[in-house]
């Protein structure tokens, strides 16, 4: 999906030159997090890491090529605009075998990091298998909130293209040919990718680049749209259950 908040966190962000895979040795000020979806543990220890599969993790294939890379600061990987070095004093990665579950391997990062790790991602190397692994609900509520940033002046930026793929999206909630209530559609919209709310009426379309449901000119055989652009123009989309939408515009 074109408005989807991932372009940070993804494959490219992992893609680190061949670094040494060394042995770890026991270390007390040891941080660990899980990610429950993927089974994995990842564990920092000064420059060492380490990447554990639980006994039921279907995360990958034990003995495949991996890479893994932590941050003690999401907010400068998440407002980066190019390919973090592992040079750079807030994002430290390596290569490491991947585990078989139940199993753990360690590898020697690129440096230690200053703080704490606010995230660690970890990936197989053909990219079959990606979990990001938060070290505090602090920092995953942040990176939550700065993905919605970014997507959000994406969408506002893009207000015609952002409505259309939107529309489109309607159209396949339909069930028996009718549209279903508005609250239902900002769910469905939102598991897309779009940042959505929903608005009794075109006033409350205030926040820009948020896509809103308009509730009262919502229907089983309509959908109504709209969104702020950047320069505050309310741009609106009409979507029957056939065809394209009806793209509108009007000042705030």
């Amino acid at each position: 999906m074109p408005f989807r908040s991932r372009a940070l966190l993804c494959a490219s962000i992992l893609s680190v030159p061949a670094l040494a895979v060394g042995a770890c040795g026991s270390n007390p000020a040891t941080k660990s997090a899980t990610d429950t979806a993927s089974g994995l543990t990842v564990s920092v220890a000064g420059d060492q890491v380490t990447l554990k599969r639980s006994a039921k993790s279907t995360a990958g294939t034990g003995a495949t090529a991996g890479q893994v890379a932590c941050s003690d600061d999401y907010n400068k990987l998440l407002t980066a605009t190019a390919q973090p070095a592992p040079t750079q004093s807030w994002y430290a990665a390596t290569l490491i075998t991947w585990p078989a579950a139940n199993k753990s391997t360690t590898a020697r990062l690129s440096h230690k990091l200053k703080g704490d790790p606010d995230l660690c991602i970890a990936q197989t190397s053909d990219a079959s298998t990606q979990a990001i692994v938060y070290f505090s609900a602090k920092a995953k509520a942040g990176v939550k909130k700065l993905q919605s940033n970014t997507a959000r002046q994406q969408q506002a930026a893009q207000a015609p293209a952002a409505l259309k793929a939107a529309a489109k999206a309607a159209v396949t909630a339909l069930s028996a040919g009718k549209f279903p209530a508005a609250a239902t559609l900002v769910k469905t919209l939102g598991a897309q990718g779009l940042i959505v709310g929903q608005a009794a009426a075109m006033s409350a379309v205030t926040q820009a680049g948020t896509i809103y449901v308009l509730t009262t000119q919502t229907h089983a055989n309509k959908v109504t749209l709209a969104i702020k652009d950047s320069k505050g123009t309310i741009n609106t989309a009409t979507q029957g259950t056939k065809g394209s939408p009806k793209l509108a515009t009007r000042k705030s």
